[in-house]
């Protein structure tokens, strides 16, 4: 029986050792490839990574390879870790995504109008205020003359001849002045028609010899109350009309220059007080 288990110890013993040896070898077998493989590696840092170049650098600084690949890549390194990087690498990433080839996919095709739509095109105002005052004789004043006015909506709903409402929808000066007309005043319709820019740059008005304001000009026809949607301004132009009073240019004191807007309403201007 003793001998048995001394017989059994021995074989335990024995199969310990081998598969210790075993482990031991290929351990060593690994490491030994790894040192081998080193050398080789450690000779091309090309193909390593900004970190791992980095990394390496730091366990040997004097390394005159990595030193040399850290300086063709412009690539900073301290404690081991990337500083900074060129920003040439942008650069390049840049310049090869815009090397691209012509036409992919994109074609392009010449537009064919009708000359009917090209001139209608052609005609549109670049400018909303622009107005062709060629086919009037306008007049010019030697001397500035300022008259105040206000300009009321006219209502044509429940009478033909149109009602004048009895609050202004904008008041200030008319300025003549050479051949130029200048409205400075302002709005009182609410919304967009706070802005004082629609009186100062979105009128371009003339006055004719026989005494009728001509032109274009932004107009804002509807009051906007608080908490109300914005709504742009008309863009309406001023003719001769016959119930208009217009100014007596030798003696220009007063007028009533009446103005088309809508079917259902339009405008007059009061014009008073010169001097």
């Amino acid at each position: 029986m003793i001998l048995v288990k001394k017989e059994l110890t021995l074989a335990l013993f024995k199969a310990s050792h081998e598969f210790l040896s075993s482990v031991i070898l290929k351990s060593f077998c690994v490491l030994l490839l790894a040192v081998l493989a080193w050398p080789a590696l450690a000779a091309d840092p090309s193909g390593w990574s900004d970190k791992t170049l980095c990394r390496v650098m730091d366990g040997d600084p004097n390394n005159a390879d990595y030193q040399a690949e850290a300086k063709r890549r412009q690539v900073s390194c301290k404690d081991g870790v990337v500083t900074s990087q060129p920003k040439a690498n942008q650069a390049t990433t840049t310049k090869k995504q815009a090397v691209l080839k012509m036409n992919q996919g994109v074609q392009f095709y010449p537009l064919e109008l009708s000359p009917a739509i090209q001139d209608e095109l052609l005609s549109v105002a670049i400018n909303k205020t622009d107005f062709d005052f060629s086919d009037y004789q306008l007049a010019y004043f030697e001397k500035r003359v300022d008259c105040v006015f206000d300009l009321r909506r006219v209502q044509y709903g429940d009478v033909e001849e149109g009602r004048i409402e009895g609050w202004n929808m904008a008041e200030g000066m008319l300025v003549f002045s050479e051949d130029q007309v200048k409205v400075d005043g302002r709005w009182k319709m609410g919304g967009l028609s706070k802005d004082p820019s629609y009186m100062e740059n979105e009128i371009n008005l003339k006055l004719t010899l026989d005494g009728h304001l001509v032109g274009k000009m932004a107009y804002f026809h509807l009051n906007i109350s608080e908490g109300e949607a914005l709504r742009q301004p008309l863009y309406i132009e001023l003719t001769p009309h016959k119930r208009s009073q217009p100014f007596d240019i030798q003696n220009p004191t007063k007028a009533q220059i009446w103005t088309e807007v809508e079917d259902w309403a339009g405008g007059v201007w009061r014009v008073h007080r010169c001097f």
